[in-house]
């Protein structure tokens, strides 16, 4: 049979002359294998194959097709869909109301979510499949994304997080008539099992006390209950809005974040020495040894650079928390640097887009590109058996353990 198939397949191309016969064809097999695929849905749907006697009268039986037109890669081809008599029959290889090849939606998708404009899209569109589509064509075929959004952004979660990250990725959106900064805030995290995913992605108007309650107050209604460690930047309300609702959480500010922002009060020319300081304070073997070290750090620079030791001083127990822990969880929790890569990653696929239109644009855009990255981070966390045998024992209240 494979050899037969072989020889017809070789007679096929023989009889090829050029590229025009060659799309020709290849409609001509994609027609023939669509309808063939729907035609054996029918048979499985009605359970009985044509002119097949049966013991039983059919109760649902073949009648006649009706026409449809498909956009595929190389333009419009028009197919046969097999009909029964009851209306029953639903096919999944050519959906009903569908007009284009789930392929060619998918691509239209990716382009989407590389950061190409629709005008962009249409043109690339028509250029290489030779399918034309308006600029509102391609808003509804992106805008059925948003069913997809808005059921992801509601998903049940887990029970239990050990590590929560949140950061916040700014874009500019049209609104009445202004051009507005605004936040997609993006909350990453790892279950006890190791695995660590993106667990939401919301517009926001701005970064707020309020919206951080929003926004953990969203985690708790999809089920989770209980945070081991609240990793952030040093974000204004967050540690009010986590003993509000995660009383129990440890929350740790990024200690990265701490030092750009301390640099921000320290001339060039005194920034390393500076940095050497701070270093022995985040460097210390523990808490007590860091405060020894914040007290050199106030005394050799407090008359110069006041904001900068107040900076520590005022969020000393959110730096320093990680201090307590050993040396796997410090290094998993005292900088914020997998939210940051995952939100440089989503950035080099909306770089293009300058101004979105609107919230849902841009929503659709971050979403997509996260979905393109996901293999990059939805994995489990390496080391983990380690990590999770040190969390049974310093949260034995807390953690459980499958026996």
């Amino acid at each position: 049979m494979k050899d037969q198939t072989q020889k017809l397949l070789d007679e096929l191309v023989n009889q090829i002359a050029d590229k025009d016969e060659l799309a020709k064809v290849q409609d001509e097999l994609f027609k023939r294998g669509v309808e063939t695929l729907l035609k054996s849905e029918l048979t499985a749907h009605l359970g009985h194959t044509p002119y097949e006697k049966t013991e039983q009268p059919k109760s649902n039986t073949r009648n006649g097709h009706s026409s449809k037109t498909l956009k595929t890669k190389s333009g419009e081809v028009l197919i046969q869909v097999p009909r029964d008599r009851a209306g029953t029959f639903d096919p999944v290889t050519v959906e009903k109301h569908s007009k284009m090849s789930n392929e060619l939606e998918q691509t239209i998708s990716l382009l989407y979510a590389k950061g190409m404009s629709t005008e962009d899209i249409t043109d690339f569109v028509e250029q290489t499949y030779g399918v034309k589509y308006s600029k509102g064509a391609i808003s509804v075929i992106t805008n059925s994304l948003l069913k997809d959004i808005a059921d992801w952004q509601s998903r049940p979660l887990e029970d239990q997080y050990a590590v929560i990250w949140i950061d916040a990725i700014h874009y500019k959106i049209r609104e009445d008539g202004r051009v507005l900064s605004k936040a997609i805030l993006v909350v990453m995290g790892i279950s006890m099992e190791g695995v660590q995913d993106v667990l939401s992605l919301k517009v926001y108007e701005t970064e707020s006390a309020s919206v951080w309650m929003e926004m953990l107050s969203d985690l708790k209604s999809r089920g989770v209950e209980d945070i081991l460690f609240m990793c952030s930047d040093n974000l204004k309300g967050l540690d009010k809005a986590v003993q509000a609702v995660y009383p129990q959480s440890i929350h740790q500010i990024c200690i990265v974040h701490q030092i750009r922002n301390t640099l921000k009060f320290v001339s060039y020319k005194e920034r390393k020495a500076i940095i050497a300081d701070i270093k022995s304070i985040y460097k210390a073997d523990n808490v007590e040894m860091a405060q020894e070290a914040l007290e050199r750090f106030r005394n050799k620079w407090q008359h110069k650079y006041h904001l900068a030791v107040k900076s520590w001083e005022h969020n000393w127990d959110n730096l320093t928390a990680f201090l307590n822990y050993p040396q796997e969880i410090r290094t998993l929790i005292y900088t914020t640097n997998i939210i940051e890569s995952f939100n440089a990653s989503l950035r080099k696929y909306t770089k293009n887009k300058k101004v979105f239109p609107n919230d849902q644009a841009a929503l659709k855009s971050v979403f997509l590109a996260a979905m393109q990255i996901k293999n990059k981070w939805q994995k489990k966390r390496r080391g983990w058996t380690q990590i999770f045998n040190q969390l049974t024992i310093l949260f034995p209240d807390r953690v459980k353990v499958i026996k």
